[in-house]
């Protein structure tokens, strides 16, 4: 068992800087209180967070985090498949080095669950992982091996196949993710009903389609867009779809609000700052302030490499310079970015029951200059500042 004595808990389900004492025990929160050792006994191993900041391990909904690595160049790569635009077989898992530098980082900076994704490159480029961010292998990482596919309307893709094949255009773009669509649903059809019915044969195996085909049976897709037309095309795929999604990235959806709550949009947003050039001009910390006042659920992303994956406390306190509230900051870090992935019932928020990933800050986590001083996953100290 380990007690957590002195805590100043923010745990994102209803207690917001309380003093109380966290309970873990294999692996589990098993308790939150007021005196612990008095209720549970000294017998045990016990930290003392000495009145400072304890939050729930921040969640990165979306991040290339092992896939494309922090230290290597081509070699340490493998984010990008740009033989063909439409992928949908690949998967994030397969690529993911468990050494890259990057998660080092990302315990620094309190992050203690991923989504590992591929890149941008492809119209749809495969399926995301989620992980743990401490392990020494894919094995003891992993939380779900393939959490969503990953679809891409973006000028990275358009500038990848240009003079190469198609797309060239928006145009070809969101054609070829319908085309991909109707296949894989016409191929759905017919494996379910040979599925139910011996007397059908099934299609001809075909592993793109095979793959894809899940989205008709609710796995969630992740429709990256920075553009307003460009969110507002993914909307327009999606709903005619039917597809379970998330907007990602989403740089410009601090200016369509409105089209957002009409059509209950879940966005996972950023980076929000950095260089300001094409797709980007319009990249901007208010857009958490925003989307706060228009009653817009949303998650904080560093999309890392794009960010350093360590800053993702400080993507949410430039957020909170522009307007954001404390707590929707803390919110889209933790329990917002946990929900929109599907991760709710273990990370995002510390209650009985879910896993005991910790973090005890040196400051305030908004504040510029805190840091994290002990990060704990599953009730095992993994990084000590």
């Amino acid at each position: 068992m380990l007690i957590i004595r002195n805590c100043n808990l923010i745990n994102m389900a209803g207690i917001y800087e309380e003093k109380k004492d966290l309970v873990a025990e294999n692996g589990k929160i098993l308790d939150i209180c007021d005196d612990a050792e008095s209720k549970y006994g000294k017998e045990h191993t016990i930290i003392d967070a000495c009145g400072c900041y304890v939050t729930p391990g921040f969640v990165e909904p979306h991040c290339q985090l092992g896939v494309r690595e922090q230290i290597y160049r081509f070699e340490g790569d493998d984010a990008d498949e740009t033989t063909d635009p439409i992928l949908p077989q690949l998967r994030a898992l397969d690529a993911i080095n468990p050494s890259d530098e990057g998660f080092q980082m990302a315990l620094s900076g309190g992050v203690t669950t991923a989504v590992a994704c591929p890149g941008n490159a492809n119209l749809i480029g495969g399926t995301c992982a989620a992980v743990k961010t401490a392990g020494k292998t894919v094995s003891e990482l992993v939380m779900v091996p393939e959490l969503a596919f990953l679809m891409c309307l973006t000028d990275t893709v358009k500038n990848t196949y240009e003079g190469k094949r198609s797309p060239k255009t928006r145009l070809a773009s969101a054609a070829l993710i319908r085309e991909a669509l109707i296949k894989a649903k016409n191929y759905h059809t017919l494996w379910k009903r040979a599925q139910e019915d011996p007397k059908y044969e099934p299609p001809k195996f075909d592993m793109k389609l095979h793959s894809l085909m899940r989205v008709f049976d609710g796995m969630p897709v992740k429709i990256t867009a920075k553009r307003s037309h460009d969110i507002t095309t993914a909307i327009r795929i999606a709903e005619e779809f039917g597809l379970n999604y998330t907007l990602e990235d989403a740089t410009e959806s601090w200016l369509i609000p409105e089209v957002l709550k009409k059509h209950n949009v879940k966005c996972v947003v950023g980076p929000s700052y950095g260089e300001k050039n094409n797709e980007n001009r319009y990249r901007d910390p208010i857009v958490g302030s925003v989307l706060e006042q228009n009653e817009i659920p949303f998650a904080a992303s560093t999309g890392h490499p794009d960010m350093n994956i360590d800053l993702a406390a400080i993507q949410l306190t430039l957020m909170y310079k522009k307007g954001l509230s404390p707590k929707a900051a803390l919110e889209a870090a933790t329990i917002n970015a946990a929900r929109f992935c599907g991760l709710e019932q273990r990370v995002g928020s510390l209650e009985p029951g879910k896993d005991a990933d910790i973090v005890i800050w040196d400051r305030y986590p908004l504040d510029y200059y805190s840091s994290a001083a002990t990060v704990l996953i599953e009730g095992k100290v993994v990084y000590q500042k």
